[in-house]
């Protein structure tokens, strides 16, 4: 049902080993000021931006980021942060990280963790998303078609699961789920593909079901299509999903911009706090979503600060699941 973590660690070997670096998105980044060589950087009180290259998830990681980018918050902490969709996602875009091609990257908590166990240099430098108490508040869904006979997870048996990634927190969802239900480790096989398809695919009847998040699952409902279940509540309510991780070197390198980066991402969390009704309006600009929709969404849970129930939770029960060996020195791996 998973690719097992060494057989993750043999693919991520030979991409590092790889002359030429994992490729961006073309176009579509964002960023707090008009950069001229992106690889120069500066963080001293000369008044220059810091630049910081940044990948972060489609969808609602991403809104997150680039508001934050267009409330000033980044500058203001003197970092020019230039943002693009991840063009991988999960572990697999790691290598990117490591490469250097991108100083800062927008993970899900088990790839961070499932990295951090295979002892690659990254460390998390402050929180990403976090889901609802409230388990119709969770900005996650399991879509089907609307005439599908699958209406919970009681009927996930013997289905496709259309996912975004393989080996990131779908896998674990999908293990508490079979767990929950009493079902069978190979209950569930997922199929990796980007979010836009899933719903496609979910359409064309190529996968029986598939894990979306915001603004997915609304576009999906607005299609006709079903949420039967809502994954991440169904691990934890309130349980921190995403992280935002550096590599060491670039964390030795620069700590005054690694702790500006944490402020900055914890100005924009209260910003969306205080005043969600304004980063709705904001919506359609920074990720081309309908206004009527952006209304509509669940919001994703923005803390700002690293949540460590939440991070040792994730770990355990990645362990329990087999998708890491041991697990890592929890406080040594969160910066903020």
């Amino acid at each position: 049902m998973k690719p097992s973590k060494s057989a993750w660690m043999v693919v991520t070997a030979a991409m590092l080993m790889l002359s030429t670096a994992c490729g961006g998105s073309d176009g579509g980044g964002l960023s707090d000021a008009n950069a001229g060589d992106s690889s120069e950087s500066s963080s001293s009180g000369s008044g220059e931006l810091t630049t910081l290259k940044m990948a972060e998830t489609p969808g609602g990681p991403l809104s997150f980021i680039s508001y934050g980018i267009k409330q000033g918050h980044f500058e203001d902490e003197g970092i020019d942060l230039q943002v693009q969709p991840n063009p991988g996602g999960g572990t697999s875009s790691v290598p990117a990280l490591l490469q250097g091609e991108y100083d800062v990257m927008g993970l899900d908590l088990v790839s961070a963790l499932t990295s951090i166990s295979a002892d690659l240099p990254i460390k998390m430098v402050t929180a990403g998303s976090a889901t609802s108490e409230d388990p119709e508040g969770d900005f996650s869904g399991v879509l089907v078609k609307a005439d599908s006979p699958i209406q919970g997870p009681e009927d996930f048996e013997g289905i496709k699961m259309g996912v975004n990634a393989l080996g990131n927190v779908n896998d674990l969802a999908i293990h508490r789920t079979l767990e929950d239900q009493g079902m069978p480790e190979d209950a569930i096989s997922p199929v990796e593909l980007p979010f836009p398809e899933i719903l496609a695919a979910i359409g064309r009847g190529d996968v029986d079901a598939g894990i979306l998040i915001e603004p997915f699952v609304t576009i999906g409902e607005k299609q006709g299509l079903r949420v039967v279940h809502r994954p991440w509540v169904g691990i934890k309510p309130g349980l921190q999903i995403g992280t935002m991780v550096m590599t060491e070197e670039k964390i030795k390198e620069d700590p005054d911009a690694v702790d500006a980066f944490a402020r900055a991402v914890k100005a924009t969390a209260e910003d969306i706090k205080e005043d969600p009704d304004a980063f709705r309006a904001a919506l359609p600009e920074l990720i081309e979503l309908d206004p009527a929709l952006a209304q509509e969404i669940n919001l994703i849970q923005w803390r700002g600060e690293s949540d460590l129930d939440s991070i040792e939770l994730t770990g355990q029960l990645m362990k329990k699941y087999g998708l890491i060996d041991e697990e890592p020195n929890y406080e040594d791996a969160i910066v903020h």
